[in-house]
């Protein structure tokens, strides 16, 4: 199974996108197994606690690392922001691993709004304008992104601080 692929337009030796969230329970290693075969090297899911138990994905982790692949998790509510230090600290190792080749996948539930939240949050943290971030991954997802107006500012505000 060759889970649907989002490929944001980036200029970096690896590669960011937004996945598709993977089927839970028996459909989980097959999944993986597909991410794999699509040369992704980390997983990042932006998934709470209750939606892993509802979408039976509490094995994620366990399965993506036992097919060799990098996993990260940020947990954040739907519609919501993540914690900031947390995801400074995650997008900028993140984005050391785009510039050293890494293809890295990214997903949420329906794999747009923290997603592409996350994703911008990568890209800005590396120096890319917040609006560009958004204008490419708009582009990748064929949607409208942001979920919400604090998403946005969030957005705006990690690249403020990024700016000498």
């Amino acid at each position: 199974m060759i889970p649907t692929i989002f490929r944001i337009p980036i200029s970096t030796p690896g590669t960011l996108s937004i996945i598709s969230r993977p089927r839970g329970g028996d459909w989980l290693a097959d999944e993986i197994h597909g991410l794999k075969l699509l040369g992704i090297h980390v997983v990042v899911s932006l998934l709470t606690v209750e939606e892993e138990i509802e979408l039976d994905l509490r094995d994620e982790k366990r399965v993506v690392e036992a097919a060799g692949i990098l996993f990260r998790r940020l947990r954040t509510p739907d519609r919501g922001i993540p914690d900031r230090h947390r995801t400074q600290d995650l997008a900028d190792q993140l984005g050391a691993q785009l510039a050293a080749g890494s293809n890295i996948a990214i997903h949420c539930r329906y794999s747009i709004g923290r997603a592409s939240l996350f994703s911008a949050a990568v890209m800005v943290r590396a120096g890319t304008r917040a609006a560009t971030a958004w204008s490419c991954i708009e582009h990748a997802r064929g949607l409208s992104v942001p979920d919400t107006d604090e998403q946005r500012q969030f957005i705006d505000s990690l690249g403020r601080a990024r700016r000498p």
